[in-house]
């Protein structure tokens, strides 16, 4: 797991330059760091080592001729039967040799192949050829940003950001999408100019030049629901889920899980604990709040599998501490990462470089309440007819309105449900354009399996993928998450909605795992990995909070907003916690970066 970088740039030959980019991404890697200048085109890389962590798998690596050139963010985890078919004379161990020598052999044909999470830039000195390619789930990202002189491209935003300083703008258009879906879905970035390359797509470059983006897989539009029985259906998952986890246990370093107590990540803990027994780390936060806390759970699976156990103990002035650091490591706004930087962070302090996640299970497995909750919103149609009177109805009722008008788009109507602000409410109440970065037109039959893509693309993808890989690495620890494995993926895709859809949330997934567990995990209310916020937004960050809607409202133009402001925190005003807190974090990520607002 790394930071890569690559430009086309000729102010890339300044030696203050070389050393701001890889210092902007040290934190990535903090193993080693390393440039190759070959021709116009000069990559980066800097090293966070987990697999071979000697010297000789430092990158840029390059094969021994010297043709080939690699930079390479991420892991494959079936490197070594891939290597099993390769010839080559192999001089690390390493994941990235083997990607190396495979993509000399077959170039983006090879693709299809890798199983993993990665970004990486492949080059050939000798045709001056560039692959880019991000993995198929958008686990690792990769923007870019193409000028006159060419392309750039890197990990992080803040290092193109380092490389063209003329790209710190914002258009209020972007901050109306980024306020709308608390990310902005899709290519863009909240930064104009700023592109990502999408999942599971590669793009080839010459001469700095950017040809058209082509797939490698699409797993999100080619699955066909198959009719098999729940007994099938439960040992094919059992055996997928074993199978995940131990793909993800190839290390060379320490590594722990990230055990919160629900479902998800107690079915990771037990089954990495019965390939690891009491070798394993996992790290739990808990509150003061007993009703955000799953403390006490966590530590009974941890206890029932003899784990090391780690409990993070976070009061309000604790977060308050940790606020300003978290923020300062927020590559793209996110008002939904900062619990994970909290673990991530306490995790890599106890000296683990790598860590499991339950991201995915509710995804797949219909965890959430939107997954049934869109045929609940098909009866109350009366609310499309109520768009003429949304500035007289309370704010639930507004993001209703936008989820009953878009029912006509099927499946791609359940994105609705994910908004954070409404699109009336980002015109009226705040003065900003209309979001245009929503769902147009239905892509395929409503089934549950639709509903999982739509979550993926709008909520998955560019919130809870994006915040693990930023806060994660911000501390050099590397995240892998075995729910959104290619194999168990394309296999819930496939599956019914009657198996899917039990008696309660993720039916299917505790029926093939509660053996594992103790009941009290699985026979109980769901419960997310949240913080209090509400409660501290109203009293230890009440100040905090209040310095940025400030600054915020005056960004905008819109004092008003700072009587709405007071209201919350009287708890007068139905404006919930979550709208505030998207609007501290934009304006805070805005502040940091000094970034200017443009029309």
């Amino acid at each position: 797991m790394c930071g890569i970088a690559g430009t086309y740039n000729p102010n890339i030959q300044d030696p203050l330059l070389r050393s701001s980019v890889l210092a902007s991404m040290a934190h990535r890697g903090p193993d080693a760091q390393a440039f190759a200048q070959l021709g116009a085109l000069c990559l980066f890389h800097s090293r966070l080592s987990i697999i071979d962590i000697s010297e000789r798998a430092n990158q840029p690596i390059t094969d021994h001729s010297g043709r080939y050139v690699l930079v390479f963010n991420g892991e494959i985890y079936n490197y070594q039967q891939l290597k099993a078919g390769l010839a080559y004379p192999w001089q690390t161990s390493s994941d990235s040799e083997v990607l190396l020598a495979l993509l000399i052999a077959k170039g983006a044909a090879a693709l299809p192949m890798l199983e993993g999470m990665f970004a990486f830039a492949f080059y050939d000195t000798q045709e001056q050829k560039l692959l880019l390619a991000r993995d198929r789930f958008g686990k690792k990202p990769l923007y870019m940003h193409t000028g006159a002189e060419g392309l750039s491209f890197a990990s992080e935003v803040r290092t193109l950001l380092v490389l063209h300083p003329e790209l710190a703008k914002v258009s209020k258009q972007e901050i109306s999408n980024w306020l709308h879906w608390q990310t902005i879905p899709g290519q863009q970035t909240l930064l104009n100019g700023i592109t990502q390359l999408s999942p599971g797509c590669s793009v080839e470059v010459r001469a700095g030049k950017v040809g058209e983006e082509l797939p490698f897989t699409t797993w999100q539009t080619d699955y066909v629901l198959q009719e098999q029985t729940e007994a099938s259906a439960l040992s094919t998952l059992q055996a997928l889920g074993k199978g995940a986890v131990q793909k993800r246990l190839v290390s060379d370093v320490p590594f722990a899980c990230f055990l919160s107590g629900g479902v998800d990540s107690s079915i990771i803990t037990a089954l990495a604990a019965q390939e690891l027994g009491s070798a394993l780390h996992t790290f739990t936060v808990s509150f003061d709040e007993q009703q955000f806390s799953e403390h006490l759970i966590a530590a009974e699976v941890a206890k029932h599998y003899g784990t090391k156990h780690h409990e993070i103990r976070l009061t309000p002035s604790d977060f308050l501490s940790e606020i300003e650091s978290g923020l300062a490591a927020t590559d793209h706004p996110s008002g939904d990462g900062l619990n994970t930087y909290v673990v991530a962070k306490h995790t890599r302090a106890a000296g683990f470089k790598m860590a499991l996640s339950g991201i995915g299970g509710d995804e797949w497995f219909l965890g959430y309440g939107y997954f049934q909750a869109l045929d609940t919103w098909k009866n109350r149609q009366w609310l499309r007819h109520a768009a003429a009177f949304s500035s007289l109805l309370p704010f639930p009722y507004r993001k209703g309105i936008e989820i009953t008008q878009q029912l006509h788009l099927g499946a791609a109507a359940y994105a609705a449900q994910r908004i954070v602000i409404d699109s009336h409410s980002i015109q009226a109440w705040l003065g900003l354009p209309a979001p245009n970065s929503g769902p147009t037109a239905a892509i395929w039959p409503d089934t549950m399996s639709a509903r999982s893509v739509e979550e993926w693309r709008y909520y998955t993808q560019p919130v809870l993928l994006r915040d693990s890989d930023q806060y994660s690495m911000a501390v050099g620890l590397e995240l892998r998450a075995p729910f959104m494995d290619q194999d168990l993926v394309n296999f819930a895709l496939q599956l019914p909605d009657a198996l899917k859809s039990g008696d309660k949330a993720k039916h299917l997934l505790i029926e093939a795992f509660k053996h594992l567990l103790p009941e009290r995990v699985y026979n109980r209310q769901k419960q997310g990995f949240t913080l209090p916020w509400e409660l501290w937004m109203r009293q230890e960050l009440s100040t905090f909070c209040s310095e940025r809607i400030a600054s915020f409202a005056q960004r905008i133009d819109l004092p008003q907003l700072n009587k709405d402001w007071s209201a919350f925190l009287s708890g007068k005003s139905k404006v919930a916690w979550s709208r505030w807190w998207s609007m501290v974090a934009l304006e805070d990520y805005l502040e940091r970066n000094n970034l200017e607002i443009i029309q």
